[in-house]
């Protein structure tokens, strides 16, 4: 009896090599798939600007940028150093035994002379150089301040709904015998005081009756936290439930160190529960004798007097950044500060606008999207 082969040894060889089999070899070094970068407009901030405050972005830039152009290079300064160094070692070799690999010249050696007087060349022109790095740096510093100010606003400071328009105001008037600079200091000097009455509202107590309500809901809260649960004695004839606490503790017997919760009596509530009306009177004197209602200010009272004091220091600061323009715009030594307010300094103010835009229209089972 002759058995029968299959029949799929007598189909043809499919080589991926051949191009008679409709294959192509794959390349040796395959490279990914790559649809090119992918590349975003870059956004500049400025461009929600109005046109004023956006030439005046575009003026701070500007001044930032050359200022940080006359900052020394560091190859500068590192080749100044060099140079000192190479001269100290020049005078060094010159001077020093032979037996140190010199030459052992005296003192009064022309050649030393000149060394002495070629080191002290390098030495100052390379303290020169750091010491105007350092002061070129500093005004650099100043005038990108006011720029890294102005850019976090735009950037990340406007609130949803909002834009910036220009700031239409009076003119600020320069006293009798006063130029732009003495004028800009006399208005440092209101912002210093107005905001020294900013800290003295924030800092100011709040008043006792405040005080003592807020004591009293504290206690209240830790009083019914405290109350023992009898419940269990009366229906079931059980124990009492008394009010437990879990708390965190470390461990200090374990390597590495480990942290446990464990259950502990509420004692401090259980004591509320008990005591509360004595507390609550223990707690009334002692609040009516640290408390000082005359320089107390509620919240509400707080809030009011805040937000004027913000007012006067956003009014003053317009004043002052517009002056400093002025003396800017007349080459005069001045810069904003770095803690003034970015709407003073591009002369803008928040204005919240309606959403004019209504939502598309969306098929009957979405409709809940226009909630």
């Amino acid at each position: 009896m002759q058995h029968r082969l299959p029949a799929w040894p007598k189909l043809p060889k499919m080589e991926a090599a051949s191009t008679a089999a409709g294959f192509a070899p794959a390349p040796v070094n395959p490279q990914p798939f790559s649809a090119g970068p992918q590349l975003q407009p870059h956004f500049d901030g400025i461009e929600l600007l109005p046109p004023a405050a956006a030439e005046r972005l575009r003026a701070l830039r500007q001044r930032a940028a050359d200022a940080h152009a006359l900052v020394p290079e560091f190859e500068t300064i590192r080749e100044a150093s060099a140079a000192k160094v190479e001269a100290a070692n020049a005078l060094a070799r010159l001077v020093n035994h032979p037996q140190d690999h010199g030459f052992g010249l005296k003192p009064d050696d022309p050649r030393v002379v000149a060394a002495e007087k070629h080191l002290e060349k390098m030495t100052a022109d390379f303290e020169l150089l750091t010491k105007l790095q350092e002061a070129r740096t500093a005004a650099w510093h100043a005038a990108s301040a006011p720029v890294a100010t102005c850019e976090d606003l735009v950037r990340h400071g406007l609130p949803g709904g909002c834009t910036l328009q220009d700031h239409e105001g009076e003119p600020p008037e320069l006293k009798k015998g006063e130029d732009d600079l003495s004028a800009v200091e006399r208005l440092r000097r209101r912002g210093r005081e107005l905001r020294a009455d900013l800290h003295r509202i924030r800092s100011a107590p709040f008043p006792s009756s405040h005080a003592k309500q807020r004591m009293r809901a504290e206690i209240e809260a830790l009083a019914q936290r405290g109350a023992p649960v009898v419940t269990n004695l009366i229906e079931h004839d059980g124990p009492i439930i008394w009010p437990t606490l879990r708390v965190q503790v470390d461990v200090f017997n374990a390597q590495p160190g480990a942290v446990a919760w464990v259950e502990i009596p509420d004692t401090v509530g259980m004591n509320m529960w008990r005591h509360k009306s004595e507390w609550i009177a223990a707690l009334d004197d002692e609040i009516s004798t640290e408390s000082d209602d005359k320089a107390a200010l509620s919240h509400e009272a707080r809030q009011q007097r805040e937000a004027e004091v913000q007012g006067d220091l956003l009014a003053i600061g317009r004043d002052e950044a517009a002056l400093t323009w002025s003396a800017m715009e007349q080459g005069l030594p001045v810069e904003f500060r770095a803690d003034i307010s970015p709407l003073a300094i591009l002369q803008v103010r928040l204005v919240t606008t309606a959403r004019t835009t209504e939502l598309p229209e969306t098929s009957p089972g979405l409709s809940w999207l226009r909630l």
